[in-house]
C-alpha cells in the first residue's frame, strides 16, 4: 500500500512540474497601443504581438500578406481581425503568417486557431508548418470554415531542437483562406502551447539490448531452453536476471 501512494505522490508531483513548465503564446488583438499596431479606416486598432511572452520562446507580429486586414471589436477590448481579398484556391504570395523563435528546446504541444467566416467569406482554410526556415512548408491541414466561431487544433507537433552552430531554433506557421466570395476570414485567438522535449526513452527496445552472451542456460518464462539467436521476448539467465528485448 505505501508503494501505491508513493507511486501516486510522484506521477502527481511529475504532473505538477509539466504544467509548471509549459508555456502559451497568446494573440488575441486586444485594444490597446504596442509596438506594432493594426488599423483601419472603418474598424478600430489591435496590438499585431503576442501578450506575456513566455521566457525563451518569443513569437513575432502576424503578417498579412496579400489581405486587406481591418480590427473589429468583439467585446470590450478583445477584437477580432477581419481579412478580405481571399482567392478561389490557395496562392503561394496570400496569407496570414508568424515565425517563433526559442532559445531552449521545446515540444510544440499544440496550435490552437480560433475564427470563423462571414456570409459571403472564404469556406476553407490551409494551415502549413515548418520548423526548418530551409525546407518548404508541409500541410497540417485544409478545415472547413464555419460562420460561428471555431477552434483549430494541431497537436503533437514536434521538437524544435537548434541546428549546430546556433543558439536558437523555432517554426513558421502559415494560415490560407480560400474557396469564398467577396466576404470576411475572420481571425479572432491564437494559442501556441510548448513543453521541455522529452529525454527520456519509454520504447522497451531503445533501453535493452539484445545480448544473451554470457555462460549458462537461457530459459524462456514458461521454463523451456532458449538456444541461439532468441526471438524478442523475455528470458531469465544464469545470474537469475531477466533479459527484456
Amino acid at each position: 500500500m505505501n508503494r501505491l501512494r508513493f507511486l501516486s505522490l510522484s506521477a502527481a508531483l511529475l504532473t505538477g512540474v509539466g504544467l509548471l513548465t509549459a508555456q502559451t503564446l497568446s494573440y488575441d488583438w486586444l485594444n490597446f497601443p504596442c509596438g506594432d499596431n493594426l488599423n483601419c479606416n472603418t474598424g478600430c486598432s489591435a496590438c499585431n504581438l503576442p501578450a506575456g511572452q513566455p521566457a525563451n520562446f518569443f513569437g513575432t507580429n502576424v503578417l498579412w500578406y496579400g489581405v486587406a486586414v481591418c480590427p473589429h471589436p468583439l467585446s470590450t477590448a478583445n477584437n477580432t481581425v477581419f481579412t478580405e481579398n481571399w482567392p478561389i484556391e490557395p496562392t503561394p504570395g496570400i496569407y496570414v503568417g508568424l515565425s517563433t523563435v526559442t532559445l531552449e528546446d521545446v515540444q510544440v504541444d499544440s496550435v490552437i486557431i480560433r475564427h470563423r467566416r462571414s456570409a459571403a467569406g472564404p469556406q476553407r482554410m490551409r494551415v502549413q508548418f515548418t520548423n526548418d526556415a530551409l525546407q518548404a512548408p508541409v500541410t497540417l491541414g485544409d478545415v472547413d470554415v464555419t460562420s460561428d466561431y471555431e477552434e483549430t487544433v494541431f497537436t503533437d507537433l514536434g521538437c524544435l531542437v537548434a541546428h549546430q552552430g546556433s543558439d536558437y531554433s523555432g517554426f513558421q506557421l502559415r494560415m490560407q483562406a480560400y474557396q469564398g466570395g467577396d466576404g470576411s476570414w475572420q481571425l479572432d485567438a491564437m494559442r501556441i502551447v510548448t513543453s521541455p522535449c522529452s529525454t527520456v526513452q519509454v520504447g522497451i527496445a531503445e533501453n535493452f539490448q539484445r545480448n544473451l552472451q554470457e555462460s549458462g542456460i537461457y530459459v524462456d518464462v514458461l521454463g523451456r531452453p532458449v538456444q541461439g539467436q532468441p526471438a524478442p521476448g523475455v528470458y531469465i539467465g544464469a545470474r537469475k536476471r531477466v533479459q527484456v528485448y
